[in-house]
């Protein structure tokens, strides 16, 4: 009786060895993050556009940024909402606190929950800047999300 209780025992030992069916993988997971971002771009001064920016670090190696510009609501002179207001999007980078656009990094876009850029970055400080491109009359309060590794 004890030698079948220990067949038993051995043999459901190697049915669940055999069956495991996992494989190794050399290649690291990277985590994502979504930063909301936000700030004011103010209306034309002396004629000239405004815009603003943030920050966010890539890490990991980096890999796929992806920009998602989720609101952008003009206040109108006399305080009505315009919540349609087209605003100006890039990535770029940073240096002397000013945010320059790499090229074929930026686009126009109102507020919704499409992905309005995306591509690759290295590993790094990065900005997203938010500029006016249709002479507003009035300060546009917005938030961009940005998911990165």
């Amino acid at each position: 009786m004890r030698f079948l209780r220990a067949a038993l025992v051995l043999s459901s030992f190697f049915i669940v060895a055999g069956c495991n069916n996992s494989s190794s993988s050399t290649t690291p997971t990277q985590n994502f993050v979504t930063d909301v971002l936000t700030g004011t771009v103010q209306p034309p001064v002396n004629g000239a556009l405004q815009s603003s920016y943030n920050t966010f670090v890539v890490g990991q190696g980096g890999g796929t940024v992806s920009v998602v510009l989720t609101s952008a609501v003009e206040t109108l002179p006399g305080g009505t909402l315009l919540p349609t207001v087209s605003m100006g999007v890039s990535i770029g980078t940073l240096a002397n606190s000013v945010c320059t656009p790499q090229s074929n990094a930026s686009t126009i876009a109102q507020a919704s929950s499409a992905i309005i850029l995306q591509g690759s970055l290295g590993v790094g400080t990065f900005c997203v800047l938010v500029a006016d491109v249709t002479n507003q009359t009035g300060p546009v309060a917005y938030a961009v999300a940005v998911s990165h590794p």
